[in-house]
């Protein structure tokens, strides 16, 4: 390809596919074809183009073009008609024309104007000549049709009834290559062109009605199938037409439009999968790393929206060690892929999280980055269970070792009981040992019945059966009682209700258990344990049941504790606890069909923990499969 000239550089200064290149390309060319100068004024009058008769006609060079204003260059049109007319035009976005003597060139030109997009078009042609010759009618004629036949644009001129009176050679080109239309008219000629809502008949008639000049694009069907650009000006006895085929601009601005249209639907598309993405997506600069963008769930790390996390820093956000040192590693150019990453995030501090994440840099076109993308993919809720499977078989372990030493101490207990009887019928026993005896055999018998409720917490039952409150309660607090007294709590119970109730013992059993030891790890200072039962019928259905009810007068929890006790994983025991022993005890509950509350309070003045406990009584529960105990 040639090189342009800084007049057919400033022609459009937008970026095109190849094809409009090749068709801006011939329109600059085309354009210098013409005899008439044509420039285009932006808003500044600039000079931002002229095809070469304009630079030869204005003496414009390469140093006007895009730099000093019209006026600047020709202050002599400075205040004249030529200066009303160019502002007319861009103002009103009219199109005008005007006949004018420039002094200081000794020239006289015919001008008219054009807005454009980016300013005005002024085309315009030296018609010295042709104001010299003006007494001879006939030369200025011929003049002025060796004009009209030299020039790109299709001409045509009409009289008042719309016959063909000249053609120039374009206009044969396009409208006649198989005829002569001169003499012939315009309706007649091309029949489609005169339904009424034909934009050649609308716009035709009205600047021949009107005196006015036209201008608009229009397309003829069979046998043209052509778009035409259509400028019409009205001269008393008829009219003037300019015209030009528009059909491959036409068809490239639909392309145009077409891929506009499909690039807008694939990048809604892309930023709808972003915003959704199941894990977080995130841009960063490489100046401090802040946020450029991210998406929700990005934003979920943290608790927040994206609006509120753009422009914060990486280490503001996230505070891990030896994070900046990764970033500074792909920033260098090194990426990273799926690499463990854990620590805490200013959202919930203390909480300790997982994730796998993998840093890209994003190279400019120099080779240097330019930014930094993150995918995180966070696995805390995994580990959590990884860790909670482990002491959960921790614990069953534990459960069948408790299991099989329970039922091994049965055969030594029985024999010691039954010596300690023998001891205790001896004739001639001392009153004091006799007492020692009698304390024993108790301590045996609680050895026992703790090794028989042991072993009735281990066995998994697979059928329900109906035991009352007081029968679910009382085991388990045969297993704390020691860890009570030595606590200096006080147990209060009040089993108002004798109703049983349809469960999985061993189910419920687990339940208030994690009850029960959560009570007592709630008051390490001692305090009062109280248990309550009644009959009860649940407040949304009425179904009646049993409502169980465990009280501390512990330490309490905060509202936002209390919101977040249910949820997998959550704890406050810190290392001493998995946080699934409430999710697990709802879980149960529910599979009962029963419900699982909590109140407490953590003020001075009032302090401590209700959770209420309501289990139908004739409900067959949904068989689960949760560890047997865990807190």
């Amino acid at each position: 390809m040639a090189k342009m000239t800084r007049s057919e550089s400033h022609l459009d200064s937008g970026t095109r596919p190849d094809g409009a290149e090749v068709l801006r390309n011939d329109a600059v060319h085309l354009l210098d074809a013409l005899q008439d100068g044509v420039i285009f004024l932006d808003p500044d009058w600039r000079i931002r183009y002229a095809n070469r008769a304009a630079r030869q006609i204005s003496r414009i060079d390469e140093a006007h073009l895009n730099g000093p204003s019209h006026w600047e260059l020709y202050p002599a049109t400075v205040g004249t008609e030529q200066e009303q007319v160019y502002r007319r035009s861009m103002e009103e976005r009219v199109s005008l024309t005007l006949e004018l003597y420039y002094q200081p060139y000794d020239v006289w030109i015919s001008l008219q104007t054009l807005p454009i997009p980016t300013g005005i078009a002024v085309y315009y042609r030296d018609i010295t000549r042709l104001k010299k010759a003006e007494s001879n009618r006939d030369e200025t004629a011929l003049q002025l049709e060796e004009v009209f036949e030299q020039t790109s644009d299709a001409i045509i001129m009409l009289d008042s009834k719309y016959d063909f009176t000249f053609l120039n050679r374009r206009a044969k080109e396009v409208l006649a290559p198989g005829g002569d239309l001169l003499g012939r008219n315009l309706w007649e000629a091309f029949p489609q062109a005169t339904a009424e809502d034909s934009p050649f008949w609308v716009e035709y008639h009205r600047a021949m009605r009107e005196q006015v000049p036209i201008h608009f694009e229009a397309f003829y069907p069979e046998p043209l199938n052509v778009w035409f650009s259509i400028e019409g000006r009205p001269t008393g006895n008829g009219m003037i037409v300019y015209f030009r085929d528009i059909t491959q601009r036409k068809a490239a601005a639909e392309d145009l439009q077409r891929k506009t249209a499909m690039a807008e639907q694939q990048a809604a598309e892309i930023e709808t999968v972003y915003r959704t993405a199941p894990i977080g997506l995130a841009l960063f600069d490489t100046d401090d790393y802040h946020y450029l963008r991210l998406n929700d769930r990005q934003a979920e790390f943290f608790g927040m929206k994206p609006e509120d996390v753009v422009g914060r820093t990486l280490l503001e956000m996230a505070p891990i060690e030896g994070l900046q040192e990764l970033f500074d590693g792909v920033r260098a150019g090194t990426p990273v892929v799926n690499y463990p990453l854990e620590g805490e995030l200013v959202g919930r501090p203390g909480e300790h999280r997982y994730w796998t994440v993998n840093y890209s840099p994003v190279f400019a076109h120099d080779g240097s980055v330019q930014f930094i993308a993150a995918a995180s993919l966070e696995i805390t809720q995994q580990k959590r269970a990884e860790m909670a499977l482990i002491q959960s078989e921790k614990l069953a372990a534990v459960g069948r070792l408790a299991s099989s030493i329970s039922h091994e101490i049965n055969n030594p207990l029985e024999a010691v009981t039954n010596l300690l009887y023998l001891i205790a019928a001896s004739d001639g026993l001392p009153q004091d040992v006799r007492q020692w005896v009698d304390l024993a055999e108790r301590e045996v018998a609680r050895v026992s019945q703790i090794a028989t409720q042991t072993l009735r917490f281990h066995r998994q039952t697979v059928k329900p059966t109906k035991a009352n409150a007081q029968q679910l309660i009382e085991p388990v607090l045969d297993l704390y009682l020691g860890r009570l007294m030595n606590s200096g709590i006080t147990v209060q119970t009040k089993f108002v209700s004798k109703t049983p109730v349809l469960c999985l013992e061993n189910e419920i059993r687990q339940v208030l258990n994690n009850l029960i030891a959560n009570a007592i790890d709630a008051m390490k200072s001692g305090g009062r344990l109280m248990i309550s039962a009644h009959d009860a019928c649940h407040r949304s259905s009425a179904v009646p049941g049993v409502r169980i009810t465990v009280a501390d007068t512990g330490h309490g929890m905060p509202k936002e504790t209390q919101a977040r006790i249910f949820e997998a994983f959550f704890t406050t025991k810190d290392l001493n606890g998995t946080g699934l022993g409430l999710w697990i005890s709802k879980d149960i509950v529910e599979r009962h069909a029963g419900t699982l509350k909590v109140r407490s309070s953590s003020t001075p003045e009032m302090h401590g923990t209700i959770f209420t406990l309501f289990l139908p009584t004739s409900h067959v529960p949904e068989h689960g499969n949760q560890p047997a105990a865990v807190n």
